[in-house]
């Protein structure tokens, strides 16, 4: 079912190639677009291009779980420290957000040691279709 959203969503689009890139200087390039064989991939900053392996594509939403994506520990061991998803909405209008959805309940060591929940979703940025 997921294909046949990104078929007739991305039909419109003359390459089989989508790139993203975000304020918070992430971009992300979709390859494989008119195949069932989808491939996304990440870079910072300019960077080398790093394929996603697991990702999610919903609605107008693509969801990628990039290994290792976790937040600074607390200095406590003992707490679980937050691991993240990026989250990409708005595909559909053209109005794109990159955000960051926590998949556990855990603990941030930044400013401190603070408690966040499963399903928050944080640091929003804009980001541009090209």
């Amino acid at each position: 079912m997921k294909l046949i959203f990104i078929f007739f969503f991305f039909a419109r689009f003359a390459s089989s190639e989508l790139l993203i890139d975000c304020e918070n200087k992430y971009s992300y390039k979709i390859t494989n677009l008119n195949t069932k064989h989808i491939t996304p991939y990440y870079s910072f900053n300019g960077g080398q291009w790093t394929e996603i392996k697991k990702f999610k594509i919903k609605d107008d939403t693509i969801e990628f779980f990039i290994p290792n994506s976790k937040y600074l520990a607390c200095t406590d061991d003992s707490l679980p420290t937050c691991h993240y998803s990026t989250f990409i909405s708005g595909l559909s209008n053209q109005r794109l957000t990159v955000s960051e959805i926590v998949l556990n309940d855990c603990y941030i060591g930044t400013m401190g040691c603070n408690k966040y929940k499963k399903g928050l979703e944080l640091n929003q940025r804009f980001c541009k279709l090209n």
